[in-house]
């Protein structure tokens, strides 16, 4: 047996020897627990899991979590992200259709399981149902997170976030994909004077169009077919923060019912006519300029001009080249320790690798790149030398260097053909992921993909 196997075979024995544990207790508990090992299937799934999902638990045992969640992607699923990130989630949210159809609005906690060295075997969700949540809300004193910079422009927008982040005003946030933007939201929650109160995150693409206004503001008994008392986003995050992500992508006609809430504070459930008060600091993210939003009729400009109070704009990661070599050291510095011990510094020729990337997915790109070069660097040494991409080696994401000598204008047309063929590739050919990456509305890189001959 190999070292690599022996590590494997103990992990899981750790794993199976925890799940052997706390089995019974696990077993009689009303709320829903489900546990997975590190390649995130399933080892343990309790019976209130199983009566939720409509499914028999020893069935679900070895499935990965997206085979029986199709719906979600990596960054959805909190059990994968709790295996990824290695830090706990609290309260994280998702919705989706129960055993008999009926719309589950639902909360997650999950935590990464350590054995007696700190290393990681698994993670484990505990979920309720919005109605299940406590109606004081848990104090959570975290402290405000720290957002490492060399950037003045990068600088200058956390200066103005801790002046907005102690006032009760509308956030509205903007950036590309993975710059930071809940990053951002949950330091304004942290500083600010209902820090004590939750903070609930909703993306609003993640969430289909038919369930995001129930998910919001609740439902009442007989709003539709299956429709019980539940409580909304509003009424979950009551005196605290409801931080709404890629509020671009949530339906005109929703967007006004959100702006009455920002108006007079009240709202309706569905199926209510009893108006609710809602009292929530809402803070709200785009990936992409609002300007732009509001041209492809995909923000409406009142509710812009009512959250734009104290808008932020957060920098990709290749107009911070300075950032670039900060935030790999201090991602080495923070997963060394757990995913390769052995690495104590990060070299030359990997920062100079770094540097000349275009990072469309930004720091949580490079965050992972980081990850997985710690993972593949074996024991070569104490520095990291090379940083190693996806599809082992000269990603696409490091286009050739152009001579310098030619036509301007073909040079310039060359070299956008190469950023948006990568900004493609690294989304699987997925035009409004790309163009989100690249900082353009969708229609105009469309325009620009046909004038150079590019197909998504």
């Amino acid at each position: 047996m190999t070292t690599d196997d022996h590590t494997t075979f103990r992990v899981a024995e750790s794993l199976q020897w925890l799940v052997d544990c706390v089995r019974t207790g696990l077993d009689g508990l009303d709320q829903p627990v489900t546990i997975v090992d590190t390649q995130g299937r399933f080892v343990y799934y309790n019976h209130a899991s199983a009566l939720l999902d409509g499914t028999d638990p020893q069935q679900m045992i070895g499935c990965h979590v997206l085979e029986i969640t199709p719906w979600l992607d990596a960054d959805d699923s909190t059990l994968l992200r709790c295996l990824r990130e290695r830090v706990p989630l609290v309260d994280a949210y998702q919705a989706y259709h129960g055993a008999g159809g009926q719309p589950v609005h639902y909360l997650h906690r999950a935590f990464p399981l350590l054995d007696r060295d700190g290393e990681l075997i698994g993670a484990m969700e505990v979920g309720r149902t919005v109605s299940e949540m406590p109606s004081d809300g848990a104090a959570r004193h975290t402290p405000p997170p720290d957002i490492l910079t060399r950037d003045p422009a990068m600088q200058r927008q956390l200066a103005a976030l801790d002046i907005f982040a102690v006032t009760d005003l509308p956030l509205l946030i903007h950036g590309e994909t993975g710059t930071g933007k809940e990053l951002f939201a949950r330091r304004a929650h942290a500083m600010s004077r209902r820090s004590a109160r939750p903070m609930i995150s909703l993306n609003c693409a993640a969430i289909p169009e038919t369930l995001l206004e129930s998910t919001l503001f609740g439902t009442t008994r007989g709003a539709f077919t299956g429709a019980e008392n539940r409580k909304g986003m509003f009424a979950l995050a009551d005196g605290g923060t409801l931080f709404l992500d890629e509020i671009n992508s949530m339906p005109q006609s929703l967007q006004s019912k959100l702006l009455r809430v920002l108006q007079d504070g009240s709202y309706l459930p569905l199926g209510s006519q009893l108006a609710q008060h809602a009292n929530v600091r809402l803070i709200a993210a785009l990936n992409q300029r609002p300007r732009e939003a509001i041209a492809d009729g995909r923000l409406r400009e009142d509710l812009y001009y009512r959250l734009n109070v104290g808008c932020l704009h957060i920098p990709p990661l290749r107009e911070r080249r300075d950032d670039i070599a900060l935030l790999a050291h201090a991602f080495v510095r923070r997963d060394a320790a757990e995913l390769n011990p052995n690495v104590t510094a990060l070299g030359d020729a990997a920062l100079a690798q770094l540097q000349r990337l275009p990072w469309p997915g930004n720091v949580r790109e490079l965050e992972n790149a980081i990850r997985r070069s710690l993972l593949l660097h074996g024991g070569q040494g104490a520095v990291l030398e090379r940083i190693s991409l996806p599809d082992d080696g000269e990603s696409p994401a490091l286009p050739p260097v152009l001579p310098v000598d030619g036509d301007l204008h073909h040079r310039l047309e060359e070299a956008e053909r190469q950023w948006i063929a990568q900004a493609l590739a690294t989304h699987g050919g997925n035009a409004a992921r790309a163009a989100a990456a690249l900082g353009l509305p969708r229609t105009t890189l469309i325009g620009r993909m046909q004038r150079l001959g590019l197909q998504a």
